[in-house]
């Protein structure tokens, strides 16, 4: 885990957010290339696209890692597991106060259950 592999060193967050994220660049660049080659990674889109895929490339991606590197340090793994689990839920509420996304059974059933499963565990952690 990322606790163990930190107990003893000097490391800050934002470093160790900045090696997760370039490994995860460079992996994915080399298993895209694997599968479609060089030719394969063209993509012709709006600045507009390409400003969405900067945005949750920072904010969804970097920002957590950072968040999830920053409150290990202060929890328990799991109990951060268990919180960045949370995730799809703060979207789904997100994506219907700003995009006006519908509010469908299925939906709220999934945040429902994401939420339970979430307390659930941190109850369980505690009692252990």
């Amino acid at each position: 885990s990322t606790k163990r592999l930190l107990a003893g060193r000097q490391i800050s967050s934002a470093a160790l957010t900045a090696i997760q994220g370039s490994t995860v660049a460079t992996l994915t660049f080399v298993l895209a290339v694997a599968q479609f080659g060089i030719s394969g990674l063209v993509v012709r889109a709006t600045l507009q696209f390409w400003g969405a895929v900067a945005f949750l490339a920072l904010f969804c991606t970097l920002a957590a890692f950072y968040i999830q590197n920053a409150a290990v340090r202060k929890s328990t793994p799991t109990r951060v597991g268990f919180l960045m689990g949370t995730e799809p839920f703060f979207g789904f509420v997100l994506a219907h106060l700003l995009l006006n996304e519908p509010l469908t059974v299925p939906s709220l059933i999934g945040a429902g259950l994401v939420l339970a499963g979430t307390f659930a565990g941190i109850w369980f952690e505690s009692r252990t």
